[in-house]
């Protein structure tokens, strides 16, 4: 017998910031019921797909300032839902319905809020009818992948009101065995910072978006400084067990062709810019550097790929937006070599699947990531897990919509056959 979808319901719920998201209902014949959250970012980059707010409209909520999701739950309820009832759930034909009902790059009629919910409760829908978790719906047979996760421990820029000049200063616990051990290593070294930083006088009571601590350094370089002194005070070997991240988000202080250090007050040519983020590489165990430039300053990625060692680490987030032309260009003009997937840049699973395979089979390192706002829903951590991207990029270990994912990842590890992630 086959079962189809009977019901497809939208509805506003509120990320983690207390702001309107959107959340999609699908249900089978079978009874069951299957549910899918949107995240949304605070640092967006121009060229990702479009979330549709109710700002001006006659659908405008007051109380949340114009940013309410009505328009695109009606967009599910009247638009999308009328042609799925009745269908057997299929990722591939509810996206290719989706992109026949709005054609535009970036979803903005329909909104990518919308697209994106009704695209994920399908994905659960199909691994429920598959009875398979969507981490080994997308896998396949074999053990499953876990991620290597990448932490956030400080924060700045646009997720901690400019506490720091970069965004995030995270570490990646690659000498870890699994990936509980890994996760007990960046809770540790979390609370050291948090502790050390009251020791030497900072607030820190100020928690970013996303949990990171918004301790205001004077510089990026003090920042670095202090998180190795954490990780060695929790008895493990910066560089060796474990090394810092850092994400730079350079376009929101890139303006008229020149990089301003809100610390200093300085203005930065492109190569000035470069010479002093290659300084902090070579000054701290630094393995992974994320938007170092702005998101249209493709050049100065070029040159700066030729200036730093073929081990770093160097990530596309703004730069491509989970976007395959932009992908395609970096891949081709050597921009960067690894890449940022946000389901919510791309609007479409299907699609936002595309992306990470083709960076998979250019040689690009992966990265699967949460946003700002989140929600308590998990299926981040399956698909970064299904997609074997190797590594997961969460936020910190505070708040309960980050560690949903967190402990998704334990059950995983705990209840399948696994592998832990070893991409340094």
């Amino acid at each position: 017998m086959i079962t189809r979808i009977t019901k497809l319901q939208g509805l506003q719920i509120l990320d983690s910031r207390g702001r309107p998201t959107v959340c999609a209902l699908m249900e089978l014949s079978d009874g069951s019921i299957h549910k899918a959250s949107v995240p949304s970012g605070a640092s967006t980059g121009a060229h990702e797909a479009a979330e549709l707010r109710d700002h001006g409209s006659k659908f405008s909520e007051k109380y949340y300032s114009g940013t309410s999701v009505y328009q695109a739950i009606s967009h599910i309820n009247n638009e999308i839902a009328p042609r799925l009832i009745g269908t057997e759930p299929s990722t591939l034909a509810t996206d290719n319905l989706i992109v026949e009902l709005d054609s535009s790059l970036r979803h903005e009629r329909i909104g990518a809020n919308a697209t994106l919910a009704v695209s994920l409760a399908t994905a659960k829908a199909c691994a429920h009818l598959a009875r398979l978790s969507l981490a080994q719906f997308y896998q396949g047979a074999g053990p499953l992948l876990i991620p290597m996760p990448m932490v956030n421990i400080l924060s700045g820029g646009a997720h901690a009101n400019g506490a720091l000049d970069i965004q995030d200063v995270l570490v990646l616990p690659h000498g870890a065995k699994s990936f509980s051990q890994a996760l007990s290593w960046v809770v540790a070294i979390r609370e050291m910072a948090a502790k050390a930083g009251a020791k030497k006088g900072f607030v820190t009571n100020l928690v970013a978006d996303e949990g990171g601590l918004g301790i205001g350094f004077e510089s990026s370089d003090q920042a670095c400084a202090f998180v190795s002194e954490c990780i060695e005070s929790v008895g493990l070997n910066p560089g060796v067990d474990v090394s810092i991240a850092l994400d730079i988000a350079s376009t929101q202080f890139y303006s008229d062709g020149s990089y301003l250090s809100r610390n200093s007050g300085k203005k930065y040519s492109p190569s000035q810019w470069s010479d002093q983020l290659v300084e902090l590489v070579k000054a701290h165990p630094i393995i992974s550097i994320e938007d170092p430039f702005a998101e249209d300053d493709w050049s100065s990625w070029n040159s700066f790929m030729n200036e730093v060692p073929p081990t770093l680490q160097v990530v596309g987030d703004d730069l491509f937006t989970t976007n395959l032309e932009r992908l395609k260009k970096g891949i081709a003009e050597k921009s960067a070599n690894s890449i940022l997937i946000k389901a919510n840049q791309n609007g479409l699973i299907t699609h936002t699947h595309e992306v990470i395979k083709h960076a998979q089979n250019n040689g690009f390192k992966t990265i699967v990531s949460a946003r700002s706002g989140e929600t308590e829903d998990s299926w981040l951590s399956d698909i970064a897990t299904g997609w074997s991207a190797g590594q997961i990029k969460v936020g910190s270990t505070h708040g309960s919509d980050r560690t949903a994912k967190w402990n998704r990842l334990l059950e995983l590890e705990a209840t399948q056959e696994c592998v832990f992630s070893q991409p340094f």
